[in-house]
Parts: structure tokens; C-alpha cells; sequence
């Protein structure tokens, strides 16, 4: 096994093994109850918002549907990827399954930090759903301070 194999492998089941936490302590794991693939996603900060960029790779734009759930502080991503035969003839044989089909769904914590809902944007391009959420702007007082001598 090449050694980016063993590092995608173990990078895969610490991801496993962190979601399995989190729903254990929420109540019941969706590991028993899957019906959904989940897309890979990436969560960045910048100054002044959230960048959330998911790999779907296959799905047309009206497929795709995103909500914010603000009780859970949470992106959910939700959509579907047919599955499409792009051979002329007919398969012989299946040797290698990687790339997940049907309805996925994904849940996307965002750290405790106040957004603009309102604010929320996406936009889809070469197989990757971009997601822009904006931080809720603070307003920042400029004081300055007298001391009082004693």
C-alpha cells in the first residue's frame, strides 16, 4: 500500500471516527441508519466570513439544496447525483467502486461565531459547490481611558 493510500486511509477514519463521536454524544449514530453518501467539504475562515467547499462533482445545479438550521449553528447540504453510464455497451464486470450515487446529505457545523444568515451565498463551478458565509459584523468602540491618580 503506497504511503498517500495510508495517509488518506487514516485521515478517513480519524474523520469516521470524530462524526461517530459526535453523534453518539447527540443520541443516535447515523452510521446505523445511513441512506445518504457525504460529499467531502472544506471549512476555511477569512476575516470576514466562512468559505464552505464541497466536492459534487456530477450534480446539476437544481439537484442541490442548502439550508442554514440555526439551533444547530449548522449548514445542511442536501442533493442528488444520478448515476450515468458513459459506455456504449453494456458492463462485463465491476473491479473497482469509489465514486457514491443517489441522494447525499451533509451537515456542516460552523464555529461559535456570530453570521449574517441573510448574508448566506453560493455559486457552483467545475464540480465544486462554494458556499460564502458572512461573519456578523462587529462594531468595535474606540475608547480611551483616563486614570485617575490616587
Amino acid at each position: 500500500m503506497a504511503r498517500r493510500e495510508i495517509e488518506e486511509w487514516f485521515w478517513q477514519a480519524g474523520n469516521d471516527l470524530q462524526q461517530l463521536s459526535e453523534e453518539l454524544a447527540q443520541g443516535r449514530p447515523k452510521i446505523a441508519n445511513a441512506r445518504f453518501w457525504e460529499p467531502r467539504v472544506d471549512l476555511l475562515e477569512e476575516e470576514h466570513r466562512f468559505i464552505i467547499k464541497a466536492e459534487i462533482a456530477g450534480v446539476k445545479g437544481e439537484d442541490i439544496h442548502l439550508h442554514y438550521h440555526p439551533d444547530r449553528h449548522s449548514i445542511i447540504l442536501k442533493g442528488f447525483r444520478p448515476e450515468e453510464d458513459f459506455t456504449d455497451t453494456g458492463r462485463v464486470g465491476l473491479h473497482q467502486l469509489e465514486i457514491f450515487y443517489g441522494e447525499f446529505q451533509r451537515e456542516i457545523r460552523l464555529p461559535e461565531i456570530t453570521i449574517d444568515a441573510s448574508g448566506i451565498k453560493a455559486q457552483y463551478r467545475n464540480g465544486f459547490l462554494i458556499v460564502m458565509v458572512p461573519k456578523m459584523d462587529r462594531v468595535v468602540v474606540s475608547r480611551t481611558v483616563t486614570i485617575k491618580r490616587i
